[in-house]
């Protein structure tokens, strides 16, 4: 008798357990998990951890440097007879000068005559024909990335010096001449922008120095740090609010690559080249971390991850 009850709780247990799975598999169904792109993404943060400790420059980028911000000197630096594409990180140094021509109050009337000059696949802030101050246009350009920002800066500048009466492309080539002249002058020699605001141009290309002083410049305004270090970031115009979302994975609490230490900085994509510039905080310590032209996406953010582990 005693036998007999307990193989009937065990068939009872065993029928409960198939109503549980059966029940769970169906939940899972509907809400779309059993595409197990849960699995994924805990496969992708496992990966990233454990083939992060090692670094394996230039394996992973032309040209790489961790930088000790408080020290003033090099923890690593590899890459320097290397001219990478800057992509993106023309932004930096469009800013750069720009700070010295205009005020951050300074009202720009964006129209669309210059938003019609966007290279076509750029990446955006999705601006639209209005107004903006210089600050928040220099925050469309770090945040997004947006080549719409860059090339309303560069064409704002040029027509406050130039006055009426050029096409909006005399005002980007102007601009960029200036901007040419103006790179030579403060020793980014090894810099060349050729004709694009936003970094587009596939002929553009830079040097780890240049970089790294160009980051180091700016990384001293506190609107830039503000705006850089955050995921998402908004703005408010009399065009409306605008929100972006910063393209430094580092800083997306949903992404295998997310670290809490890292206060951003700025991306640069183009083609199969992937840059970062990384400003990372630990202990009261800051460091910049520069990684120029790694094959992948994910190579970047592994190449300054390795850094992170092996060498701070």
């Amino acid at each position: 008798m005693k036998k007999h009850r307990r193989c009937k709780k065990l068939i009872i247990a065993f029928a409960i357990m198939v109503i549980i799975i059966f029940t769970a598999a169906i939940g899972l169904y509907k809400s779309g998990i059993y595409r197990f792109d849960f699995l994924k993404d805990i496969y992708r943060k496992i990966d990233f951890q454990l083939s992060t400790n090692e670094l394996n420059i230039p394996q992973d980028a032309l040209s790489f440097s961790v930088y000790d911000i408080e020290e003033e000197e090099y923890l690593f630096y590899e890459g320097e007879s290397q001219l990478p594409t800057v992509a993106s990180l023309a932004k930096l140094f469009v800013i750069d000068y720009a700070l010295e021509k205009v005020s951050l109050e300074d009202v720009v009337e964006v129209n669309q005559e210059v938003l019609d000059l966007v290279p076509a696949g750029s990446s955006l802030a999705n601006l639209t024909a209005g107004e903006y101050t210089v600050q928040q246009i220099m925050e469309a350009m770090l945040v997004p990335s947006g080549n719409d920002a860059a090339y309303a800066l560069a064409y704002y500048i040029s027509k406050n010096k130039l006055g009426e009466g050029y096409t909006a492309t005399e005002y980007i080539n102007y601009f960029m001449a200036e901007l040419g002249e103006y790179l030579i002058e403060e020793g980014y020699s090894k810099t060349n922008l050729y004709n694009d605001p936003s970094g587009a141009s596939m002929q553009a290309d830079t040097h780890l120095d240049d970089i790294n002083r160009v980051a180091l410049k700016l990384l001293e305004y506190d609107f830039i740090r503000e705006c850089i270090g955050k995921s998402s970031f908004s703005i408010q115009t009399p065009q409306g609010e605008f929100t972006w979302e910063n393209t430094n994975e580092f800083l997306d609490k949903n992404s295998p690559y997310y670290n809490a230490h890292v206060k951003g900085m700025k991306t640069g994509t183009m083609a199969s080249s992937y840059s970062i510039v990384v400003l990372y905080e630990k202990d009261g310590k800051e460091y910049l971390i520069t990684c120029l032209a790694a094959l992948s996406n994910e190579g970047r953010y592994k190449a300054v991850q390795s850094a992170i582990n092996t060498i701070l």
